[in-house]
């Protein structure tokens, strides 16, 4: 299995950064870490499905990124999650080896999020 490649780990923790600044619209005027979420699986479609579905949540914004390895990926959800994202990573052990992934989405809205999500704006 390859190892942690920091170059693609950090390139991948600076798209979720920019992703989530409130220049790009999805935060308030800041970025709370508590309002995302942050998983790793080994395919984005049915997991995005799986949250809005199965669980119930809306899960706005969602985007994924390919790490290139399950080291990467659990390395940059650690890292989210040590900032307060929220997620409920299984231990490494219970991750599929194939799980490359590494998702956000917003699990906390705000007024605007929820008008746009109801007029069908956003996905």
């Amino acid at each position: 299995m390859p190892g942690i490649t920091n170059s693609k780990v950090g390139a991948i923790k600076r798209a979720i950064e920019t992703y989530i600044h409130p220049d790009n619209n999805r935060s308030d005027f800041f970025v709370k870490y508590r309002n995302w979420y942050c998983g790793v699986t080994n395919d984005d479609t049915k997991r995005k499905a799986a949250h809005k579905y199965s669980k119930e949540i809306p899960a706005l914004y969602f985007k994924s990124w390919d790490a290139g390895s399950k080291s990467n990926s659990l390395a940059i959800e650690k890292h989210f999650h040590l900032l307060g994202m929220r997620g409920e990573s299984k231990s490494p052990g219970g991750v599929k080896s194939s799980s490359t992934f590494v998702y956000v989405f917003k699990w906390k809205t705000n007024i605007a999020d929820d008008i746009a999500h109801f007029f069908e704006l956003l996905e």
